[in-house]
């Protein structure tokens, strides 16, 4: 498979919530984005060594992409960050929606979750030291 690269990709009815969510709420670096046509608008977001690509759900059903209109379900992201305690500091004061107050795991992680705009748990860790 080679040096490829790895992205979560998503389509979502709630397209410019989602892009704050990211870009403003958790910091994350915009790697790309386009707005072609109200059918054809995406952002790609840097995270740890993995991409996060955010799409808006076309209005058109008469697309070349396959997707599933359902929120997700049973999927969630986990991230490495440097400092995860800053990371946590930043997103209560921001007010976004935490899941999982910030802990030490037993497995020698310490990490928080976050839940976005569509329903996607976020959990990001630092390993214990």
């Amino acid at each position: 498979m080679g040096n490829g690269q790895f992205r979560f990709s998503y389509f979502t009815p709630k397209y410019e919530e989602t892009v704050a969510f990211y870009r403003q709420g958790l910091e994350l670096p915009i790697i790309e984005a386009w707005n072609r046509t109200p059918d054809d608008r995406g952002t790609l977001f840097g995270a740890a060594s993995g991409v996060i690509e955010v799409l808006a759900l076309p209005g058109n059903t008469k697309s070349d992409h396959l997707w599933d209109d359902r929120p997700p379900q049973g999927a969630f992201m986990v991230i490495e960050v440097a400092q995860v305690e800053s990371l946590y500091q930043r997103t209560v004061e921001k007010g976004l929606p935490i899941q999982l107050e910030l802990k030490e795991q037993r497995w020698g992680h310490r990490s928080f979750c976050v839940r976005e705009p569509n329903g996607l748990t976020l959990n990001f860790f630092s390993e214990l030291e």
